[in-house]
């Protein structure tokens, strides 16, 4: 649940929507967020409240979290280690649909190996099987770059490297006995020297999966070798990596109810599988699909995060280029910009985008 926070939130707004905010703990259940992006002030009532909310969420494992805030605003709520602030609304949207990264540096350097792409020791969450293999690039290293083959932005090293690996092969994880996949590492049990980090991965989210899993079996099946161990480690094989990828999009498919369905990574995993797809039947086939999902996007922009929308019309406008509908990719071009170009974190976007339409 988010809240606008107002102009100021002082001891006068404690008194105010003390009662109405914790009948909403006890009412809704879900994590609570504060939006500051107008607030130009807070104070020590403030802080204390929002600790006591912290201090009730806590109790049945809730998160309080604030974003947009002023360094002045920002400074005074970091005093408390617990509260998770973020600087900017696509900071705070990117860490519910992505690893927080400093989480993913950390796993990054406890990871087995001292190169730039290490492996995790990783529990499935399903069938508990302990031999899944998980792979990690140092993103200091290999950057996320467009490239003229590709739609979506790919990892690369920020220079010349012929030992250099294509990440987007290993980018999915895979259990050979389940065939549970996922490109979020922390969505398995990864297990260090120093301790395990346990699985994220709701129990609603296992209880459907796991009834799909003769489903996620006979996909899998139809690829000859799939059951075996060494089929998803290194060297992965293209039709491995394809694998992988429609196994992705199936757990995603299966994970939620159709209406909130995260349409924008089955979009993701269907540009991957025009990447690797062995067959032109299949490539035509999957990227109709990512075209439609687009589509479906845009029709929900309320589901879904400012960042992604903004790589949405990215990405459609150059599947829309692709089939030579320059009038509709300029529309949509039109859109982003007006929607997106005051936020710092969309220019790069914006500025993709214009390439694309002038290239």
């Amino acid at each position: 649940m988010c809240y606008d926070a107002g102009q100021e939130f002082t001891s006068a707004q404690v008194l105010k929507y003390k009662l109405f905010l914790m009948d909403e703990i006890k009412d809704t259940k879900l994590d609570m967020a504060f939006d500051l992006r107008s607030t130009k002030r807070i104070d020590g009532s403030a802080v204390v409240f929002f600790k006591n909310i912290y201090d009730q969420l806590s109790k049945e494992n809730r998160k309080i979290a604030f974003f947009g805030g002023t360094p002045e605003v920002n400074e005074q709520l970091k005093s408390v280690n617990s509260f998770l602030v973020y600087s900017t609304i696509v900071e705070f949207e990117r860490d519910f649909h992505e690893i927080n990264p400093e989480l993913n540096r950390t796993f990054f350097r406890l990871a087995e190996g001292k190169g730039h792409f290490r492996t995790l020791k990783m529990i499935c969450p399903l069938c508990n099987n302990d031999n899944v293999a998980g792979f990690m690039v140092d993103e200091n290293y290999y950057r996320q770059k467009w490239s003229d083959s590709e739609i979506v932005p790919i990892y690369e090293p920020d220079a010349t490297d012929p030992n250099a690996i294509d990440f987007s092969v290993y980018q999915v994880s895979v259990c050979s006995k389940c065939f549970y996949a996922s490109t979020r590492l922390d969505w398995f049990t990864i297990v260090f020297p120093e301790g395990r980090y346990e699985s994220h991965l709701t129990p609603e989210n296992r209880a459907k999966l796991s009834n799909a899993a003769a489903l996620r079996r006979n996909l899998a099946m139809q690829q000859t070798g799939a059951d075996e161990d060494a089929f998803f480690r290194i060297p992965r094989e293209k039709g491995a990596a394809y694998l992988s990828w429609l196994l992705n999009e199936f757990n995603l498919k299966h994970m939620s109810e159709q209406q909130t369905t995260d349409g924008f990574d089955i979009v993701v995993s269907n540009f991957m599988m025009c990447k690797f797809a062995l067959k032109d039947t299949d490539i035509d086939n999957h990227m109709y699909t990512a075209l439609a999902w687009l589509y479906g996007i845009m029709d929900n922009k309320s589901n879904y995060s400012t960042l992604r929308l903004a790589k949405t019309y990215v990405y459609l406008i150059s599947v829309l280029i692709s089939q030579e509908k320059n009038g509709e990719a300029r529309k949509f071009y039109r859109e982003l910009e007006k929607e997106y170009k005051d936020i710092e974190d969309c220019k790069y976007l914006i500025a993709r985008a214009q390439s694309l339409l002038l290239s």
